[in-house]
């Protein structure tokens, strides 16, 4: 015996298509709960003096008995101040008669066994700012209660009887709830740890509200920068009561909770900052027009405010004029999409070109575009594909001198600025090499044509300091199988010519140290010095110009022979190590004493405090 009358159980055989049961996971409505946290602190800063959403139990609501149950029932759809009555007796939502509170009571029951400590039913109230028309709060309270209680997205679907009341300052909605659930006998339980607790109904009150036009939000008073308690209700309607023009004290605070509080306010903080960035990469270029900065620039500055207050213990600093130009949540979305289209687009078109070295620049700066905007849209897979530099072991086209070579010209070398005259050698060393490379790649110009590309192209596949993994994988697409095969072994035919090739270029000494720099402070800090190709290079000139006379100086500890054969003092003492190294006094040999020696040089330089130095046989101090 279910309880339930011939005519629900009819008419829940006949709509059983048409319920919303989900069976479990959640409402797609509140997305992920990263989602969930980021929707709401951006309608903090945007939407300020918001109403919060209130959903309650009701203290002593629950009934124990089909009398019990009758009278909870009688007051909930009582006539007075009544708008509405509702229910979902069979899983589905339709209009509920008050005659009726007798045979729900009795059918209820029927299936009740034990004694729970809270009772079979619970009693929710949910409520709505003052003003707030009473249709447009029934819409929502009946879309909120098949939500929560129907959809069965939260383990199960319970059953319940709904009035809207509108005889108070606030229209609220009255739910009494019948926790046994009717498709997977599951009890509800509303507590913090449960699937459903009042933090997901308090958010789905607010997502839905919004999506009715009512600007209601649902997030934590320390989200708000609100470190004290709220006052207790009765301690409100006590001093509303009597008159008082000021509000009750908020319950005191001790000072191990005072600091728990203030710890997660910074990570708040930290929130609204990473939520600020997005905000300024979502405005683009054109967040400013003229005088006039667009919604998404200003979102992003309140945001910012927010951060800067949150991180003194002081209450969030929101922008009153976002209120009204729609909800953050829902224009960063938009942006999003946007961003995310135009990406896709931008990328069809790129690989649509012929095969060319523009292409290839293309395709570089879309990397660059990509790891600025993965922010935006983390789980997209081609701004994420774009984003990662492939791996040395993946990326067949790496060479460490090109790639050294690439980040000198485009200025991105880790503290090094290069003079006028070194650029002017850099950029004739390039084309020497480009030249070099044209060569190679002419005598397989048949083979690079069938695998879709060309000799320009593929000088410029080379050249670059890095290639992403997006680019990896559409260079290797073919759709031809056997054309792949045989392009594969073309290409690593064309590699190992391009590393013959560069063994036989010779780089001017400052250029040579200006390589060294880079590939120190840019190679994994446990590779070897051996490993360093331009340093190698260096100490391999060094042993061949030095007399015996000096070299033995220099591997006793006296590094003035070095002076005029290197002039950059980290690299004259990582090349006098590999010099003591080659005879075999057994030194460490890892690259990353040396890489920390060359980053403390140049920052003594920034700050025009470099000195004479002091160079020791470890080498280690400056």
């Amino acid at each position: 015996m279910t309880g339930q009358s011939v005519e629900d159980l009819v008419l829940g055989h006949v709509l059983d298509g048409k319920r919303r049961g989900g069976g479990g996971g959640g409402s797609d409505r509140l997305g992920t709960s990263g989602q969930r946290r980021t929707r709401g602190l951006l309608r903090n800063a945007s939407a300020p003096r918001s109403w919060q959403s209130v959903v309650k139990r009701i203290a002593g609501g629950s009934a124990r008995t089909p009398q019990e149950l009758k009278r909870l029932l009688d007051y909930v759809a009582r006539e007075e101040g009544v708008q509405s009555t509702w229910c979902n007796l069979a899983g589905y939502e339709r209009d509920f008669d008050p005659a009726k509170t007798k045979s729900v009571a009795e059918g209820w029951s029927s299936s009740w066994r034990g004694a729970p400590k809270r009772g079979h039913t619970d009693h929710i109230v949910l409520s709505f700012p003052r003003g707030t028309d009473v249709e447009q709060a029934q819409t929502i309270a009946r879309d909120w209660g098949q939500e929560v209680f129907g959809s069965g997205d939260y383990g199960d679907v319970w059953r319940y009887v709904a009035a809207l009341h509108k005889d108070t300052d606030h229209v609220h909605a009255h739910f009494v709830v019948e926790k046994h659930g009717i498709e997977q006998g599951r009890f509800l339980s509303i507590c913090r740890y449960s699937e459903l607790n009042f933090d997901v109904m308090r958010e789905l009150h607010a997502e839905i509200s919004q999506e009715h036009g009512l600007n209601i939000v649902a997030t934590s008073r320390l989200s708000r920068g609100l470190i004290e308690n709220a006052a207790h209700d009765a301690g409100m309607r006590a001093a509303h009561a009597s008159g008082a023009s000021t509000p009750p004290a908020p319950p005191p605070l001790s000072d191990a909770e005072r600091t728990r509080r203030l710890e997660a306010m910074q990570e708040f903080a930290r929130d609204y900052d990473a939520l600020g960035q997005i905000a300024a990469i979502a405005a683009g270029p054109a967040g400013e027009t003229g005088t006039a900065k667009s919604f998404l620039t200003r979102l992003s500055e309140a945001l910012g405010a927010s951060a800067d207050a949150l991180r003194q213990g002081l209450p969030q600093m929101p922008d009153l004029s976002l209120r009204d130009e729609g909800d953050a949540a829902a224009r960063i979305e938009a942006a999003r999409a946007e961003m995310i289209a135009a990406a896709a687009e931008a990328w069809d078109s790129i690989r649509a070109m012929k095969p060319s070295a523009e292409r290839v620049d293309l395709e570089r700066s879309f990397a660059e575009q990509a790891r600025t905007s993965l922010p935006l849209a983390p789980e997209n897979i081609l701004l994420a594909e774009h984003a990662r530099a492939a791996s040395h072991d993946d990326d067949p086209y790496f060479h460490p001198t090109l790639a050294t070579l690439a980040r000198l010209e485009h200025g991105t070398a880790d503290g090094l600025s290069l003079d006028a005259g070194l650029r002017a050698t850099l950029a004739h060393v390039r084309e020497e090499i480009g030249e070099r490379l044209g060569a190679i790649f002419a005598l397989r110009e048949d083979d690079l044509t069938s695998a879709g590309t060309s000799v320009a192209e593929m000088v410029a596949r080379f050249s670059g300091a890095e290639r992403s993994e997006g680019q990896i994988t559409a260079w290797a697409s073919q759709e031809d199988p056997a054309a792949k095969v045989l392009w594969l072994e073309a290409e690593r035919d064309l590699v190992r010519a391009v590393s013959t090739a560069l063994e036989t270029v010779e780089f001017p000494p400052d250029l040579s140290e200006a390589m060294a720099r880079d590939q120190l402070l840019t190679s994994d800090r446990h590779l070897k010095l051996s490993d360093v190709p331009a340093l190698e290079a260096i100490v391999d000139r060094v042993y061949d110009v030095l007399s015996r006379e000096d070299l033995d100086r220099v591997l006793h500890g006296d590094l003035a022979p070095l002076a005029e054969q290197v002039r950059d003092p980290a690299l004259r003492a990582a090349v006098a190590h590999e010099l003591k190294n080659e005879a075999d006094l057994g030194l460490d040999d890892s690259v990353g004493p040396w890489a920390d020696l060359a980053r403390s040089q140049q920052r003594a330089a920034d700050l025009g405090q470099r000195e004479r130095i002091t160079e020791r046989d470890h080498g280690l101090e400056l």
